[in-house]
């Protein structure tokens, strides 16, 4: 072979061999892309006038629960359901508007609960002692924060899906009493979301991130630390955390599509 053919052998060989690379790395990414759930079909509606009181177990059965409050930002609407200490609301779907969503007063679990549109927020948690859970489950139209911690212990909140909100998770930043608080998120889709967590490293907060995965999200602040202000003014906005003290995550941790 003469050393001109021979030489555009080896360019054709090697072109080849990159695009291959290529094609394998692009297929893989799709594979590995999170699938988007599918929103639940209600099977039925319940009218709701005032607010719902859960102790124990609440299955709501898939209906969708309707209609309470503002659907706005408005501050100290009620909330749909109050769930007790020990508490466990599943298989809702919270129509809008919501008014202040969920309140649990101690320990609960929301176990695939979605909400429609959030006004104030989906929900909050004024537990002091103890871990609360939000299993699965979805929420669309969260101007603001979507579980907001006004309590302390741990919050774990897994396999969850939101869609145009501003936060996932924000530990209260201006609660009239402070707590060291903790977050544990794991595989959850979030689509055009301004911020996964927001927490305050004054008072010692700590999150833990898995398995996130951020559609439109190049933007999307994953771990933002802020530093907690008395009640009647507004904590001021630090840094974003990458594996530090109080941000346990690293950008492994996180998926873009």
């Amino acid at each position: 072979m003469q050393p001109r053919i021979r030489l555009l052998a080896v360019i054709w060989a090697a072109m080849v061999a990159v695009t291959t690379a290529f094609v394998v790395a692009q297929t893989a990414q799709t594979a590995s892309a999170a699938a988007v759930p599918k929103w639940p079909t209600k099977t039925g509606d319940v009218t709701v006038t005032s607010i719902i009181k859960v102790s124990g177990t609440r299955d709501g059965g898939m209906k969708r629960f309707c209609c309470i409050g503002t659907g706005g930002q408005t501050e100290s609407q009620d909330p749909m359901f109050e769930l007790a200490d020990g508490a466990t609301l599943k298989n809702v779907i919270i129509g809008s508007p919501a008014g202040d969503g969920v309140h649990c007063k101690g320990r609960c679990t929301l176990q695939n609960v979605w909400w429609e549109d959030v006004g104030e927020d989906a929900a909050t948690f004024n537990g002091t002692t103890g871990d609360s859970y939000v299993i699965g489950g979805g929420a669309k139209s969260g101007s603001d924060k979507l579980f907001q911690h006004n309590g302390s212990g741990t919050i774990r909140i897994s396999n969850f899906y939101a869609k145009s909100i501003g936060k996932l998770y924000r530990a209260c930043g201006n609660c009239s009493k402070s707590y060291k608080r903790q977050v544990v998120v794991d595989n959850v889709i979030l689509d055009s979301a301004k911020y996964v967590v927001g927490i305050n490293t004054n008072w010692g907060d700590q999150a833990t991130l898995t398995r996130i995965t951020l559609i439109n999200g190049k933007s999307t602040h994953v771990c933002a630390e802020y530093k907690g202000a008395p009640k009647g003014s507004e904590p001021t906005y630090l840094k974003d955390g990458w594996g530090d003290a109080y941000c346990h995550v690293t950008k492994s941790n996180v998926t873009y599509q």
